[in-house]
């Protein structure tokens, strides 16, 4: 069921509203920049989040995938949430929102959604990796 949640970086220089079906699941991916910061995700179409404050408050990192943006607050360095544009394994652009970047977050919600593991060290987007538990 789709739900609207309103999350924040930790300074509060960035807010969001997304609307989030945790049914549909969530997201841990192995690749370079997921796997160093931990990120736990959820994906939601472009419609379905908005930026409230702070596009000025955001820098960007772009790694090696060319269709990723990591925008991340320039104040307190959280990363907050993730743009992912065409051609990519989805067939459609999508945004990965940080799920600890959840205001007022419920971890059993979180907790009972399937999780999709990702293989993005391999560049094999469809098959999960073989090791997860470091996810």
């Amino acid at each position: 069921m789709l739900r609207t949640y309103r999350g924040s970086c930790h300074c509060q220089s960035v807010k969001f509203e997304a609307r989030i079906d945790f049914v549909k699941g969530t997201v841990k991916c192995n690749c370079g920049f997921c796997s160093k910061l931990r990120l736990w995700l959820v994906n939601v179409r472009p419609h379905d989040f908005r930026l409230l404050v702070g596009d000025n408050a955001l820098a960007q990192y772009r790694g090696k995938n060319p269709v990723a943006h990591h925008p991340f607050c320039k104040q307190c360095g959280v990363h907050v949430f993730d743009r992912v544009d065409m051609p990519n394994g989805t067939g459609y652009p999508y945004i990965n929102v940080n799920i600890a970047c959840i205001d007022e977050f419920d971890l059993n919600e979180a907790l009972n959604a399937p999780i999709d593991y990702q293989n993005g060290r391999a560049d094999d987007w469809g098959n999960p990796p073989a090791e997860t538990r470091h996810l």
